[in-house]
Formats: structure tokens, sequence, C-alpha cells
């Protein structure tokens, strides 16, 4: 009797290892499966890149590193005293700067950064260039940019002298002749605005030519308006707020040099016209 009850513990002990080796093989059975199955799935997801319907960083951002250079490079160029035919590689077709005239200095130019980006839709941004010159003044340059892929960025036409990092938050159109009888009112507070945003030295000095409540910091680093070349509007229409460009000559006392530059104003009619907002412009 001991004997038979000693052979079936020694079976059932001997079919519980049984058990036991089979459970582990079927264990590291299933969990090569488990392996091999992310494995695949994770090489599937490098060999595919990113999800339809998010590009890539390189290809989409307006501020990164390449973006930044090619700004800072173009503002540095221009402080300098580049030609129209210097420039030229730098801007993209069908757009152009003031000429600069013959024998014109530039002014030099110790350091240049980005001090701000503002995407402007259709693969264009303005980025703003914080330029310290020689003589420890600082002049931001806002840069319109245009965007094409990973590799393709040029200037979309001339900067603006800016008091700070600014930005444009509309997609760009031709400029045209000003629309409708207020046209020649428009024209005029531009001509009148845009020498005091010059020569003022604090914001409550263009408060006569504000819409009410808006404020304007003027450049204040010793530039002076040479002259108006153009007021053109932007859009169409003859409502009560327009988008205006102007085109101006600015020269630096100082050096002796000159720039064409080119502004991008919000106008309001109160009664009469206002100006209401300064901003960089993409010509």
């Amino acid at each position: 009797m001991a004997l038979g009850v000693g052979s079936r513990s020694k079976r059932s002990a001997g079919e519980r290892r049984t058990v036991a080796a089979a459970l582990r093989t079927v264990g590291r059975v299933t969990l090569w499966a488990v392996l091999g199955l992310l494995l695949v799935r994770g090489a599937g997801s490098v060999l595919a890149g990113p999800p339809k319907g998010e590009p890539t960083a390189a290809s989409t951002s307006l501020s990164d590193p390449a973006t930044s250079a090619f700004a800072v490079r173009f503002a540095r160029a221009y402080l300098s005293g580049a030609s129209s035919k210097e420039l030229a590689p730098l801007l993209a077709p069908g757009t152009a700067v003031p000429p600069r005239g013959t024998n014109v200095p530039g002014v030099e130019v110790e350091q240049a950064e980005v001090a701000g980006s503002e995407a402007a839709g259709n693969g264009q941004a303005l980025v703003t260039v914080s330029s310290e010159l020689a003589d420890a003044r600082t002049v931001y340059l806002a840069v319109p940019i245009v965007r094409e892929g990973a590799d393709g960025v040029a200037a979309a036409g001339a900067p603006a002298v800016v008091a700070g990092p600014a930005g444009v938050g509309e997609d760009v159109a031709s400029p045209r002749p000003i629309a409708g009888p207020d046209g020649a009112a428009i024209g005029e507070l531009v001509r009148r605005f845009l020498p005091a945003y010059f020569s003022a030295s604090e914001p409550g000095d263009l408060s006569y030519l504000l819409a009410p409540g808006a404020v304007v910091v003027p450049p204040g680093n010793g530039l002076r308006l040479a002259g108006i070349s153009s007021v053109k509007q932007i859009g169409e229409g003859e409502d009560a707020r327009r988008t205006v460009l102007a085109t101006v000559r600015v020269r630096d006392p100082l050096s002796g040099a000159s720039f064409g530059f080119a502004y991008r104003l919000e106008v309001t009619r109160h009664g009469r016209w206002y100006v209401e907002r300064v901003e960089g412009a993409l010509s």
C-alpha cells in the first residue's frame, strides 16, 4: 500500500514539473512574440515617418535656426551698406529693395540677433532683428521672410526699422492706389505721421495723430526721415478702417547712411482719419 502511494506521489510530482516546464515554454514564446511585434511596429513607425497632417518642424517652422540666421544675415548686409545688386541673391523672385544711390555708406553692425518672429500666412513671416551698432545704438529691423520647403529662405522685400519686436497678422496682398474719396485725406495723414514718428521722443508726442486708445512707440534711435516715396492701400474697399503701405527713405545723421524702408500702417476714421497701428511691412 505504501508503495502504491509513493508511486502516485512521484507521478504527480513529475506531472507538475512537466506542466510547469510547458508553461515556462509557452511564457517564453509569448514574451518573444510580444517583443517581436513591438520591434516590427517600432521599425514600421520609424520607416513611415510622421503621420500625415503632421509635417516636420524643419519644413514648416518660421523661427527655425536657418530662417533666423538668414534674417540676421540680411539685416547685417542691409545696414552695412550692401547695394541692390549685392542684395538681389537674398531676395525672393519678383521683389526688390529701394536703390541706395551711389557712394552711400552703411553703418557698422557689432552684433545682431533675432528678437521676435511672427507668422504671416502663406509660408511668410516677419522676423525682427536686433542690431547693435558700433556707436552703441540698437536698431530693430523687421525683415519680411518667405520660406519654401526645408531649404528655401529669402527676403520678401524691403525691411522696416521699428521700435522693437513687431509682426504682421494678415496675409500679404499687393498694394494699390488708395480707394475712394478719402484717398487724399489718408495720404495726408501718413505724410504728417511718419515725420512725427521719427522725430518723437515718447509715445505722447504722437497722440494727436493716433486713434483713441492707440499707443505707438517711436523708434528713438537717431534715424531721420529723408522722404516718403509712396503711400498705397493694401487690399480693396473704402471702409472706415484701412491698411496702407508707405515706402520711405531714412537717413542716419551720424554715419551718413541712407536706407529705404517700408511701413504698414493701420488707419481708421473717427470723424477724421487717425493712425491706429504701425507695423513692419511685407512688400
